[in-house]
């Protein structure tokens, strides 16, 4: 992680403040606020990490037992276990050869009338085709849950990814390009969401 003084004055603030917890601290409340505006959401809600946040983001779909999510098969297996977790199947649709992430081609393919959700990886932080992939997510009434755990701050067309879609997840994890050893948060814009 990259740190210097105003992260060591933040991390002490918050430390001496003695309230350490989402609930009764202001630092989390601004971060989510700060976050959700910079990726042009409405909203933002910090959780304890990425795989929690995809997996709220499916049970706030509406995502059940019996429902399919279409994935792809290159990328962190949290993408398809929140899937799981969330009592749904995931269903791998193929990647673009050329970007790595997932073929709007394959998504149309793997549709079934129980797919219920669509979960876009911005793998490496390049953007999915997301005008494809909202197009096939229109035409086939379903909800786009943008993967952007390793695109903090990556646009599309002049757009924040995790804005695009219905809801985004992102991560903290030690590995992402913006890190606080771990956690996680949600944007979405639709308040009903």
């Amino acid at each position: 992680p990259i740190y210097g003084k105003p992260e060591e004055e933040a991390l002490l603030r918050a430390l001496r403040s003695g309230k350490w917890g989402k609930l009764d601290g202001t630092e989390v409340a601004t971060f989510e606020r700060d976050f959700a505006k910079y990726h042009q959401s409405e909203h933002a809600i910090a959780v304890v990490n990425g795989t929690v946040s995809l997996q709220i983001a499916l049970m706030a779909a509406g995502v059940k037992a019996g429902d399919q999510v279409i994935v792809p098969p290159y990328t962190f297996l949290a993408t398809a276990t929140a899937v799981v977790t969330a009592n749904a199947t995931p269903v791998f649709a193929d990647i673009d050869l050329d970007t790595f992430n997932i073929c709007p081609k394959a998504i149309e393919a793997a549709i079934t009338p129980r797919t219920k959700a669509i979960i876009p990886v911005h793998f490496g932080g390049l953007p999915a085709d997301m005008d494809a992939i909202m197009a096939i997510a229109q035409k086939h009434n379903l909800i786009v849950i943008e993967d952007a755990a390793h695109a903090h701050g990556a646009e599309y067309k002049g757009r924040r990814v995790g804005s695009i879609g219905h809801m985004g997840s992102y991560s903290f994890q030690s590995s992402k390009n913006l890190t606080s050893g771990e956690g996680g948060i949600i944007t979405v814009t639709d308040p009903t969401l």
